[in-house]
């Protein structure tokens, strides 16, 4: 079961990947008069729901140490995100730092997308060419 959460976990990070690749470009056509930045609001509260389902996978499904710590980063990031959105109004020199966090929330995406699954002791963890038997956190050659 862990097995499956774990792949779900990382499938849905690839999803929001290029989910807010396609965010950029939304962004960049609404900037340039293609389309509205409705369509951009639209689906960064889509992508916010994923975020969500992230969190908790990776928080519910005990997916390690590193891969909970970037799923609850980029939750804070996609709340900080909301939020200067909201000031486009009031502060516009804080909401432009929309632009500059959305960097923030791809490059911990990113990151997350990549994270290796955790291991627990006797399991195998392949890295590469080399298999190696974990042990209680320790990497140890078989044999």
């Amino acid at each position: 079961m862990r097995a499956l959460v774990s792949q779900l976990h990382r499938g849905l990070a690839w999803l929001t990947l290029a989910g807010l690749l396609i965010q950029l470009y939304l962004a960049g056509a609404a900037a340039f008069g293609a389309t509205s930045f409705a369509v951009h609001a639209f689906w960064g509260h889509v992508l916010g729901l994923i975020v969500i389902i992230l969190a908790i996978l990776a928080v519910v499904g005990g997916l390690g140490r590193q891969r909970i710590v970037l799923s609850t980063l980029l939750f804070v990031l996609y709340i900080v995100q909301y939020a200067l959105a909201e000031f486009r109004f009031t502060v516009p020199y804080a909401a432009a730092l929309h632009a500059v966090n959305a960097l923030a929330v791809l490059g911990t995406t990113a990151r997350l997308a990549r994270a290796e699954p955790s291991t627990k002791a006797g399991t195998l963890q392949t890295a590469g060419r080399e298999t190696e038997l974990v042990v209680e956190g320790e990497p140890r050659r078989p044999g």
